[in-house]
């Protein structure tokens, strides 16, 4: 990893909690690009299966995906739109999202009702792959029709 940081990295490492819009549809339904705001403070503790880091991968790309699995090393994350698993050393991670701000809501990631929406929509993983290998089979089916 670049040893220059940029000026999001230098932040969240201040332990000053940092308020940024998110970007891109890896982790929709729960934050849409240029729509959602979240709070990011520097990641303190282990974290958790559910807990939502901003790391910066070797490329100083930012990424922001739930990890799925801890391991002794590493976390294993995917983002909530996405099918993938990614191995993120535990170095890499620069913080956690503690808050969402969404339209006219404000969200604690401490509140019930957002744990319930990451146990639910963690469970039912494998229901989504299985209706998205579905999708991609019948589009390449499609396809090759016509």
């Amino acid at each position: 990893m670049s040893k220059k940081q940029s000026p999001l990295e230098q932040e969240i490492r201040s332990g000053r909690p940092v308020v940024t819009m998110t970007s891109g549809d890896s982790m929709e339904p729960l934050l849409f690009h240029q729509e959602t705001r979240v709070v990011i403070r520097k990641a303190e503790e282990t974290l958790k299966k559910g807990d939502l880091p901003v790391y910066r991968r070797p490329s100083g790309q930012f990424v922001m995906h739930r990890v799925v699995r801890v391991g002794e090393a590493d976390y294993y994350t995917r983002g909530d739109n996405r099918y993938g698993l990614e191995q993120v050393p535990k170095d890499w991670i620069l913080g956690v999202v503690t808050e969402i701000y969404r339209k006219n809501r404000h969200i604690f990631v401490t509140d019930w009702r957002y744990r319930l929406y990451v146990t639910i929509w963690t469970k039912i993983y494998p229901i989504r792959y299985v209706l998205y290998r579905g999708r991609m089979a019948k589009r390449k089916w499609i396809s090759k029709v016509r």
